[in-house]
């Protein structure tokens, strides 16, 4: 029988190896979860009404649908309401409560303190040609 030579560097190099192994294996885990589901987010049907329609400043009816409305209700547009971080002004067009920034707009409550149809309501378009948020919808 051979007298065993190094034990220390041995150890060393088996320890190193199922280091590297746990390692791997904690860094490639969450890997078999949804995007979702490893940063425990919630996430919510959308309720609404999709289109596509032409820019708010085409020349004609025939131009070109190129741009996705989306008319979201419900919990999304509530949080989207909560998640703009301007405080609420009155919107004449439609008599609500606005938030409005870069094409995007959602409403709230209605100015005179009734209850609207829909709670929260947001709005947004993207023109597929050049991939930006626009305005979808006029007063």
């Amino acid at each position: 029988m051979e007298p065993v030579l190094n034990v220390g560097k041995q150890c060393a190099l088996y320890l190193g190896v199922v280091a590297a192994l746990a390692g791997g294996v904690a860094f490639f885990g969450p890997l078999d979860r949804t995007p979702a589901e490893a940063q425990e987010q919630t996430i919510i049907p959308l309720e609404g009404e999709f289109d596509m329609m032409p820019r708010l400043d085409a020349e004609s009816d025939a131009a070109p649908k190129d741009v996705a409305v989306f008319y979201l209700t419900g919990a999304p547009a509530q949080k989207m309401w909560d998640a703009f971080p301007m405080q609420p002004v009155q919107d004449e067009c439609v008599g609500r409560l606005s938030k409005y920034g870069n094409g995007m707009v959602c409403y709230g409550a209605n100015g005179d303190g009734s209850a609207p149809d829909e709670p929260y309501e947001c709005t947004f378009g993207i023109d597929m040609k050049t991939q930006s948020l626009i305005l979808a919808q006029d007063c």
